[in-house]
């Protein structure tokens, strides 16, 4: 500083003459320069995925450019909530950054505050059911696990109400009996931003595999509203037991069962051909959100309530048979993790204690997923302390991680984004900072996609298993089992009281393949870890129970081993 205002000085004494009229010039090029904070510009991935990509987050994230922008400096608590009533009785504009050809700025209409307009959701559900529910109705197994034994059902809450213990065949049960007595409980699944396809029908076919009913509400099944929509695929039973009945057509690989092939949901935002683009299917795509940050905060939250509102109808209709399940599960993958995150109803959160939450693909915190901070809290704050808890995610998901690639961490720190800059990726924080009682974290390495059930679905299958059947002493186990004195799976980061927090590898180390060599309806963009492992000892509520008329399944079962 003194050497330069030393050489300005001598410019000045050696030609007075040009001191006026250079004065000012002089003073800019001899002032000292002040040095960027390192602490203050960092270099920043701005990604963003193909539309097909961003609908359900797969595959490693394509970066679009690289800059140096400054963490923005506002203090995260600055942040306004925009979930009252007034932010969602108006038309929201969204906007895009300019120089984006893909997309173009669109609108989402006002919606409406009456759940009974969303009831399309639940009255449009997907059902699966566990072995003893399905022969108890008379339904025909049309769905199983990646071991390829079909024995479970899948099909529409209008399909299940077909079945023969409906329409009166005689040698059946009432329905809501068997219903009641046939599972080891029920789960509510919400699905991601794409529809009830990919990893969402392997997560539940998992869960019906383990003894639960699962129960999707679609919130893709009606374009009244204008928001969203997938055309439904016809005779979905009868579709899905056609696929499995032939080996290169296996179901549980495809990438979509249940929509139209041809079916898709156009989004708004982006520059098409289409007549109609719907405003709620969309690509987190980091340039367009610092683009127009608040719009953006604010449409994210019109996602979640949506997903809310559909949530609403279904808790206040909920059949008795689920109602008073032994145990009942809230679950949710991506956009419906970070909804069953975030959802509260004062007539579920009691009937979710016995049971509990099971959050994939979303971290619970504070990104560009979220309007405010206050929105990562689990179960809106309002969550009972010991309702136990299952958070899953990978450690490179590119949506929500904390390594700098990730959409929310290009969002953070971007100049003119949002959110927590110090990210961690998981669940694990806003568990700590709410107190709660019961949780197991599992961050799951080696893998870059969004959905665990590519190459880490053994690992997944074994914590669903193990989290189901004993949701509140659930951290000791997966300490024991996956831990260093158990099969080593895990490395514990973290581990006090009911809590556990892992950091986890696939069960199995056989090579991925191609996905021409699992299924050819599987998503060809992926390597898949196709060996399957069945870990730990099934509850014995799951286990193949003998029906009337059932002796040439049971006979099939007969040396199905126990674990």
């Amino acid at each position: 500083g003194a050497s330069l205002f030393s050489g300005c000085s001598a410019m000045a004494q050696r030609w007075p003459f040009l001191v006026l009229p250079l004065l000012l010039l002089l003073l800019l090029s001899c002032a000292p320069q002040a040095a960027a904070s390192p602490a203050s510009m960092r270099d920043v991935d701005v990604c963003g995925a193909d539309g097909r990509e961003c609908e359900e987050g797969d595959g490693a994230v394509k970066l679009l450019q690289r800059r140096a922008f400054q963490v923005p400096a506002e203090a995260s608590s600055a942040y306004e909530c925009l979930d009252g009533p007034d932010n969602f009785a108006n038309t929201l504009k969204v906007g895009v950054a300019s120089e984006q050809s893909k997309y173009k700025s669109f609108d989402v209409p006002p919606m409406s505050n009456d759940n009974r307009d969303y009831s399309y959701a639940f009255e449009n559900a997907f059902i699966l059911l566990p072995t003893q529910c399905s022969l108890g109705l008379g339904l025909v197994p049309n769905i199983g696990d990646a071991n390829g034994v079909i024995a479970q059902w899948m099909g529409r809450m209008e399909d299940m109400m077909a079945a023969p213990a409906w329409v009166g065949e005689d040698g059946y049960d009432e329905p809501d009996e068997v219903l009641a007595g046939c599972t080891c409980g029920w789960v509510l699944f919400l699905h991601g931003s794409g529809g009830f396809t990919y990893d969402n029908t392997r997560y539940s076919t998992m869960l019906a595999t383990n003894g639960y009913g699962v129960l999707v509400p679609d919130s893709f099944a009606s374009d009244r509203l204008g928001l969203r929509y997938k055309a439904p695929s016809q005779d979905l039973p009868d579709s899905l037991a056609w696929k499995n009945a032939r080996m290169k057509t296996q179901a549980y690989w495809c990438e979509n069962n249940v929509y139209e092939p041809d079916s898709s949901c156009p989004g708004a935002m982006v520059n098409q051909s289409a007549s109609q683009g719907y405003p709620l299917c969309y690509d987190s795509n980091a340039g367009a959100i610092v683009s127009h940050a608040k719009a953006w905060r604010e449409f994210y939250e019109r996602v979640f309530r949506l997903r809310q509102l559909e949530m609403d109808y279904v808790v206040e209709h909920l059949p008795e048979y689920i109602r008073s399940a032994p145990k009942l599960f809230l679950a949710g993958e991506s956009e419906g993790g970070m909804a069953a995150a975030r959802y509260y109803h004062p007539e579920l959160e009691p009937l979710l204690a016995a049971g509990g939450r099971i959050i994939l693909q979303w971290s619970c915190e504070f990104n560009y997923f979220l309007s405010c901070p206050e929105n990562a809290r689990i179960g809106a704050g309002k969550a009972n302390k010991s309702t136990p808890i299952l958070n899953m995610i990978s450690d490179q998901d590119p949506f929500f991680a904390a390594h700098g690639s990730s959409i929310a961490t290009s969002v953070s720190r971007a100049e003119g984004g949002y959110g927590k800059t110090n990210l961690t990726g998981n669940c694990f924080a806003q568990v700590e900072d709410q107190g709660l009682e019961n949780a197991v974290v599992f961050d799951l390495m080696n893998t870059e996609y969004h959905g665990l059930t590519v190459n880490t679905g053994n690992f997944v299958r074994a914590a669903l298993k193990g989290f189901v059947a004993s949701p509140r002493s659930y951290a000791e186990k997966a300490a024991k089992e996956f831990g260093p004195n158990g099969n080593g799976l895990c490395t514990a980061v973290k581990q006090q009281g009911g809590r556990f927090y892992g950091y986890c590898k696939e069960l199995g180390q056989e090579h991925d393949v191609n996905a021409s060599d699992v299924s050819d309806c599987a998503y060809s963009k992926y390597k898949f870890h196709k060996q399957y492992y069945s870990y730990g000892v099934n509850e014995f509520c799951s286990r193949p129970v003998q029906f009337e008329d059932s002796d040439e399944y049971s006979e099939e079962y007969a040396d199905e081993p126990e674990d």
